[in-house]
């Protein structure tokens, strides 16, 4: 068989990994705060044998982060804030503490201050933030502090990153500290009060994505049709001359 067969099939099988991420941009083009994820490929040279020259292989090493701020749609919302690009707020889930840029809260029924998701809001003492319902509508100010009236609950934990493109992604807007973002620092505003951050994953880029890793991956697999149809003429007309 072709050595060449193996390079077309490097190649089919990043462009089934990049469909995959297109495939979750393309999900995630109306989800708030989302930051579209950017394939990163690696090209290795295979070493080269006393017959033939190296071969260059392809991979898909790893995904990054889209870190350029979304489209912001006003809603006026006292609880609704955008961030500034590279700032993070840091919430609570059962698998620990995640980051987000979709900032749209509200009261939970047991006070708990959450995302339009659920996630419990951080303090920046690292506690969640409750807000007694009997002392008024609460509200955050471009400096971060959540505000109920005249009284300030608590103050938002905003985090930024050495390298925030290399957070990784969960569900929705959902993002975790890996080793290769660094550790989180302390962040400010100022914070765009009521103003939405949206995906910057849109419709027509993803669709348009999705459309050329289709075409490359059918490309690919042309090529490894035409090794092994190759290969089977071979096989089948050159003579057996062992002894």
């Amino acid at each position: 068989m072709a050595d060449g067969i193996y390079v077309a099939l490097s190649g089919a099988i990043a462009q089934t990994q990049n469909l995959d991420v297109t495939a979750q941009n393309l999900a995630n083009a109306s989800t708030d705060g989302y930051q579209r994820l950017r394939p990163v490929f690696h090209e290795e040279l295979a070493r080269a044998s006393s017959q033939a020259g190296g071969y260059h292989y392809a991979e898909m090493t790893a995904t990054q982060n889209d870190t350029t701020r979304g489209p912001l749609r006003a809603t006026g919302r006292a609880l609704d804030f955008a961030m500034p690009e590279g700032t993070y707020l840091a919430v609570a889930t059962p698998r620990g503490d995640r980051y987000t840029r979709a900032g749209s809260l509200q009261v939970g029924l047991d006070g708990t201050l959450r995302t339009a998701n659920g996630a419990a809001v951080l303090a920046e003492d690292g506690r969640t933030i409750t807000i007694p319902g009997d002392s008024g509508v609460p509200s955050v100010d471009p400096s971060g502090r959540v505000m109920q009236g005249d009284e300030m609950r608590a103050r938002l934990k905003l985090v930024s990153f050495p390298q925030p493109g290399m957070l990784g992604h969960e569900t929705g807007a959902l993002m975790v500290a890996t080793p290769q973002a660094g550790v989180p620092a302390p962040a400010q505003g100022p914070l765009e009060i009521g103003q939405i951050e949206e995906s910057n994953a849109n419709v027509l880029s993803s669709m348009t994505d999705l459309v050329q890793a289709s075409r490359t991956f059918e490309a690919f697999q042309r090529v490894i049709d035409t090794f092994r149809d190759a290969d089977r003429t071979v096989v089948t007309t050159v003579p057996n001359v062992s002894t």
